[in-house]
Formats: C-alpha cells, structure tokens, sequence
C-alpha cells in the first residue's frame, strides 16, 4: 500500500507539473490609427475585453482547455475577425482598416491583416471559407436550375474541394475541427434544396427521409425537415400556430424532440401578446412534458395575456439626444408607432431608409407620431449615426440595451422589434409590420382612423 500511494502522489504530482508547464496562446496585435472603442475577444462562448493602449497595441494571452475558434470584435469599426487559437501558439498581427466610401454598406470599414507567427494559415483558411457563403455561391436561383441530384453532385464537389484546400494547413488539431464542422454542415445545406421552390423530387424526398429526425442530438435536421414538412402541409394565415403545434406529433414521435420545438415557439410567441393566445397556449400545455419549460411558459402567459391588443401599455423611459427623459405616456393623444433599433444591428439599419419615407408620409399627420428607440450602449456611436443620417422623427435611447423597460416590459431580446399603440395608450400590437412591408401604410391608417 505504501508502495501505491508513493506512486499515486508521483503521478499526480507529474500530472500538475505538466498542466503547469502548458504554454498559453499568445498574440501581440496593433492597430494602426486606433480610434479607440473596446476590443473583445470571444472564446467558447466567454467575452474578454482587451487591453488596447492609446497607440493601438496589445498583448493577449490565454491558456485553453482544448483548441478551438475565437472571435476578435472590434467595436469601434464594427468588423469581426476568426481566429484560430490553440496552447502554445506565437502570433503578431497587425490590422488596417480601411474606410469604405460606400456609406450605405452595413459593414463600415474594410480589413487589411499582416499576420505572422503560428497558425495564420488557420485563419486564412477560416476568413475564405467563412466568405464562402452558400447565398452567393449557390443562390436559389442556381438551385432552381436543377434537379436534387445535380445539386447534391456540384455542391459536393465544392466541398470536395475545400476539404482538400484544408489538408494544406498545418495544424492538425485545426484541421480535425474543421473536417467536422465542414460535415456537419452539408446535410444542413443540402436541405436548401426543401425552399428553393415547392417542387416534388424523389431523390430529395429519399435524401429527407434518410435522418433520424427523432434523435433529441440531431436538431438541426430536424428544424429543417419540419420547416419542409410545414411548406408542404400549408396552413390559413389564422390559424398556422395551431397547425405548427399540430404538426409536432405529426412529424416527430420522440417527446424530447417535440419537447425543444414546442417549448421555443410557444416562448417567441407569447411575447407577441396574439388574440387567440388561450387557445394556442392550452393546446402547447397538452403537447410539451417539460415542466421547467412549462413553468417559465406559465409565468410568461399571465405576463402577456394582460397586453394584448386593447389592453393598457406598461410604461417606460426613455432619453433623447440632449438628456431629456421622456415616457411613453407622455404621447397619449396619439397613436405610437416605435422602431426598437441599434446602430450594431444590421437589419436595424437596413429599415433606416422605410422608416424615413414612412416618416415623410406621416409628417403632417396629427393622428400619430414615430419614435426610434436606440438600445445602444455606446452613446456617442449612437449620436454619430443621427448626425450622419439627420433623421426627421423622434429618437431616444436607453442605455440599458436589453435591461431596459421598454425591453423587460415587452419581452424584447432581439431586434429589430416595432411596437404600435393607440392615441389612449393601448396596445395595437407588440409585433407590427416593419417599415418595408408593402402594406405598412395601410395597416397603420387602419389602426389611426
């Protein structure tokens, strides 16, 4: 026994020593004419602000558990870079950015990157792949043009050619990851195949078939074999939350499945505060087994039930450009027509232009007034943005982004969201058509006669 517990205290004593001696990644970075704003680095999931002094430099270093991807988001110009970082790598990367002058593209600034050091083939493969995307090399109307066999033929073959573009990195480790992700992400694409038109192929129906859409650890398949299903299976417009539900134990015998799919509808559309709300949720009540699910459901039904349309709006604050604090009531007497909004979101940004026109029809109505809501936490970013575009509507801000009222009163957790209440300070609809929609002027002289 002696002997063994000699051993053992050796072994484990041979085991710190060598967690200890494990060498972390190390990256040294500049960027040049650094404008300031944070820099964050995202590994597995975890934020890290960088320290970046007043010339641009930096020095990270960190010690994984395993390798793996990381992101580098650069606030200040709003550009995200991948990284590939594992123990022991020795890396210097210098960043230019280059303003577009193109003012309406969403991402600001262009990228130029000397790297050197360990694992910069890594990254490289990662920027050409992530460019790689499937919208531009095979849009709809490419697919359109095939049968599902060519399709599944010509996509492979780029595939193909890809993985062996990743058999020239060095790393193995790096290697091995992507080799993994690149196969676990063609079935996913192949599916495309299900939405490029309602068209009936025998070879598609096979290849859809083919999964085990009843594995809880195959949900990705499974969201995109409903999604077919559901197309193929249409619904009237009224009542397609009580087909989708319906549909669950049409398509899926295990509960598990039926559970994670039930459970995340019935969350985003609650929050919608819908009229038929009693008879989808006692239906989703009769369909999910989750309890935890059920319990955070509950609390969120007898949240939303009291907003429904017609029901009074909860109030919250918000500030405008010169520190003024606002409310919601202080617009009663007209109806509130409200762009929840940031200027890092791209879709947020894209409305921009609606909401101008759509803010230009109503000017000299006296029956309703448009509001943006910025939830930027950044308030210069967000004062740059109104005076770069001039806007010729009302804006605020809440600093608290997501933590806010108007956030936490109307369950938003994504944006954009538009909001719509009557001249009495009653709720028209917590999910409103956006600006772009074709019938957005129609719907709201409907709501403001």
């Amino acid at each position: 026994m002696r002997y063994f517990l000699i051993g053992l205290l050796a072994l484990l004593s041979l085991e710190a020593s060598s967690t200890n001696s494990v060498n972390p990644a190390h990256i040294r970075g500049v960027v040049k004419d650094f404008k300031g704003g944070d820099v964050i680095m995202m590994i597995n999931r975890k934020k890290e602000v960088v320290q970046v002094d007043d010339n641009g430099v930096f020095d990270y270093t960190t010690t994984l558990k395993e390798p793996g991807k990381a992101i580098l988001f650069f606030e200040k110009y709003e550009y995200i870079l991948p990284l590939y970082i594992e123990n022991g790598m020795e890396a210097s990367l210098t960043f230019s950015f280059v303003e577009k002058k193109d003012k309406s593209s969403l991402l600001p600034y262009d990228l130029e990157l000397e790297y050197s050091g360990d694992n910069g083939d890594c990254t490289e493969f990662m920027q050409k792949y992530e460019a790689l995307s499937l919208y531009n090399v095979w849009p709809f109307s490419r697919i359109d043009t095939m049968s599902f066999a060519q399709y599944r033929e010509k996509f492979l073959e780029d595939m193909d050619r890809v993985k062996s573009e990743l058999k020239e990195v060095k790393s193995l480790a790096f290697r091995r990851m992507m080799m993994a992700e690149i196969d676990r992400s063609i079935p996913e694409s192949l599916f495309r195949f299900a939405w490029s038109k309602l068209k009936n192929d025998a070879d598609f129906e096979q290849f859809a078939e083919s999964f085990d859409r009843n594995d809880p650890d195959n949900l990705g398949i499974a969201a995109k074999y409903l999604r077919h299903y559901l197309r193929h299976h249409p619904a009237p417009e009224r009542e397609k939350d009580i087909h989708y539900l319906n549909s669950l134990k049409q398509v899926f015998s295990d509960q598990e499945v039926i559970n994670a799919f039930a459970d995340e509808y019935i969350q985003s559309y609650l929050k919608q505060a819908p009229d038929n709300m009693e008879e989808v949720y006692k239906l989703y009540s009769n369909i999910s087994t989750n309890p935890e699910a059920r319990a955070l459901a509950d609390d969120m039904y007898a949240h939303y039930v009291k907003l429904r349309k017609g029901a009074p709006a909860i109030d919250f604050e918000m500030t405008d450009a010169k520190g003024k604090k606002f409310r919601l009531s202080d617009f009663h007497g007209k109806a509130v027509y409200i762009d929840v909004w940031a200027t890092w979101c791209g879709p947020c940004c894209a409305e921009i232009p609606h909401m101008e026109k759509l803010a230009a029809h109503y000017a000299k109505n006296k029956k309703i007034v448009l509001l943006s809501i910025s939830l930027d936490k950044n308030k210069a970013k967000w004062e740059k943005k109104l005076a770069e575009d001039k806007p010729q509507w009302r804006q605020f801000i809440c600093l608290d982004a997501f933590d806010s009222e108007v956030c936490k009163n109307y369950g938003i957790n994504a944006i954009p969201r538009f909001l719509f209440f009557d001249k009495d300070g009653k709720v028209i609809s917590l999910d409103a058509p956006r600006p772009s929609s074709a019938k957005i002027t129609e719907y709201i002289d409907r709501h403001i006669r």
